[in-house]
């Protein structure tokens, strides 16, 4: 195994560790600001409960194909942290500054892949990540998402994978030349709230913290 083969796996190896544990909030992370959302923080995209395809047991979200889960607060410069894992031939990704006006979340708000997306973790559905990783099945990641005015991160167990800036030139470009007409609205929105689209994904310790 090559030294950076080595450097990956022990990045996911603590993480698949720390996933079996009761999903909590520390002291410490408290006085941060950080919040763990649970069932009741949720519910299913233009709906007033928790849609049938996902199901919350033992501190885990687990999705089927179907509705979105979204969160009742929206939030506008956030960190939002999780752990998720994906069966094989299963796809996730998570949305942000989504508003329910629109049919789907992923025609109004930006996105962060996380697998069934030509083999790339840690896209935006418009340029590639800047450190390509594929996601492997039944491995557990730890990933956060940054956003704070324009400025977007993506992070994958403590490395960045992916940083841009929402509406500049070069993101208006993008826009412009995707073949997804939907991207259009990725910048109308300065607030907004996060949905998860997913199939055999399993995801916890969602966190959260207004920045």
């Amino acid at each position: 195994m090559s030294p950076k083969s080595l450097l990956f796996a022990a990045l996911v190896f603590p993480v698949a560790l720390l996933a079996a544990d009761q999903p909590k909030v520390t002291a410490f992370e408290r006085s941060q600001g950080w919040r763990l959302l649970d069932a009741s923080d949720w519910h299913g995209y233009r709906a007033n409960k928790l849609p049938a395809n996902w199901q919350a047991r033992d501190g885990s979200f687990f999705g089927a194909a179907g509705a979105a889960l979204v969160t009742n607060d929206a939030f506008a410069d956030f960190e939002l942290t999780f752990d998720w894992k994906i069966a094989e031939g299963g796809n996730g990704a998570v949305y942000f500054r989504v508003f329910e006006d629109e049919s789907a979340p992923e025609k109004s708000g930006p996105v962060m892949q996380l697998a069934g997306h030509g083999d790339v973790l840690g896209g935006n559905g418009l340029s590639a990540p800047d450190r390509k990783v594929s996601p492997q099945f039944d491995v557990w990641y730890r990933c956060k998402i940054v956003v704070f005015g324009n400025s977007v991160e993506y992070w994958v167990n403590g490395e960045k994978v992916m940083g841009y800036m929402l509406d500049t030139p070069d993101w208006r470009k993008a826009i412009a030349a995707s073949a997804n007409p939907s991207v259009a609205k990725f910048v109308s929105e300065r607030s907004g709230r996060v949905a998860v689209v997913g199939e055999g994904i399993e995801l916890r310790n969602v966190k959260v913290r207004a920045i």
